[in-house]
């Protein structure tokens, strides 16, 4: 009996861990049957690419208050005015340098004011960045003028997302580069165990030492420099900026980064899952388009997706805790 039981968990693991990577090697088999002049495309393959890097960040943002335990709904917004403002202060003649250190700032700001309601004051974070994702919404309309900016652009602004390196937009390995920062302090040093200890149970972090309120609030300031980083990269890789940008990155971002729970390590967020998570959806989305599907299909996939892994890291969790008690 023990011995089915230990198959059966067995097979589980590896369902969980390999599921998802064969969900998308599967997408990617049978979009290149079905459109091999469009899908199996070296330039198809740098669209995808290139195009996701700012998700990816964004996604990667998403993780870091996950991990801790709570949602940070505001990441996207930050996303977009810090998008707005690299537009409207480099038109203005700023250096990119120069706007590029005060939208970190500015990230780091939001995630620091959002950290304090929620670990000082005690707001729920869900009600805190909602609240902070509305305020930044009417500074992109103040700042914009609720009008896309794109006269005045620099062009050694663009140049820093555009630049091609081994065939790929450079943003990509922008994207790359933050993954494994991050994946270093998550999994290798003491910030990292410590924010998993506080997402795993922060009554019992407490009890074992663990300042809970310190790396929750790190795990907002962080989630605001990363988000930061990808609204500059978003303006800097289309060379304008939308007053609306933002929002439309949010759900494929917790899609992402609940699809990478059910993989690599199953049962908690994780950076190279939340980057095949990523994959998947982009992957998706583009063999879909590709295939003229109806507009609005996409949204469907992406929701879809969001419903599905958040269902199946439930139950990979559940079944970890169940067999750790046994």
């Amino acid at each position: 009996m023990r011995d089915g039981n230990r198959g059966r968990d067995l097979v589980v693991r590896l369902t969980a861990e390999g599921g998802v990577v064969a969900f998308l090697l599967l997408m990617i088999v049978a979009f290149s049957l079905a459109l091999p002049d469009k899908f199996p495309t070296t330039d198809n393959v740098q669209l995808i690419l290139g195009s996701q890097a700012v998700p990816a960040l964004l996604a990667l943002a998403v993780i870091v208050p996950l991990i801790a335990g709570e949602f940070d709904l505001s990441v996207a917004a930050t996303l977009g005015i810090t998008s707005v403002f690299t537009a409207w202060s480099t038109s203005k003649g700023m250096s990119p340098v120069l706007a590029l250190v005060l939208a970190l700032g500015i990230g780091v700001l939001i995630g620091a004011i959002n950290g304090f309601l929620v670990t000082v004051v005690g707001v729920g974070a869900f009600i805190t960045t909602l609240g902070m994702a509305t305020i930044l919404a009417g500074g992109n309309a103040l700042i914009s003028g609720g009008n896309v900016i794109y006269n005045g652009i620099p062009r050694s602004l663009t140049s820093i997302a555009g630049t091609q390196v081994l065939g790929l937009p450079i943003v990509v390995f922008y994207a790359l580069a933050a993954a494994l920062v991050l994946y270093y302090l998550v999994e290798w040093t003491p910030f990292g165990r410590y924010l998993q200890a506080t997402g795993k149970g922060r009554d019992a972090a407490r009890l074992t030492g663990v300042r809970t309120e310190r790396w929750l609030f790190l795990s907002f300031v962080m989630a605001g420099l990363i988000a930061a980083f990808a609204g500059y990269m978003q303006t800097a890789r289309i060379g304008s900026a939308s007053p609306t940008v933002g929002p439309d990155f949010l759900l494929p971002a917790y899609a992402a980064a609940f699809l990478g729970a059910t993989t690599i390590h199953p049962g908690r967020f994780n950076v190279w899952g939340t980057m095949i998570g990523v994959l998947v959806l982009a992957v998706g989305v583009t063999g879909l388009n590709l295939a003229g599907v109806a507009f609005w299909v996409p949204n469907v996939f992406n929701g879809a997706a969001l419903i599905v892994a958040v269902s199946v890291a439930v139950l990979v969790a559940r079944n970890t805790r169940a067999t750790q008690a046994v």
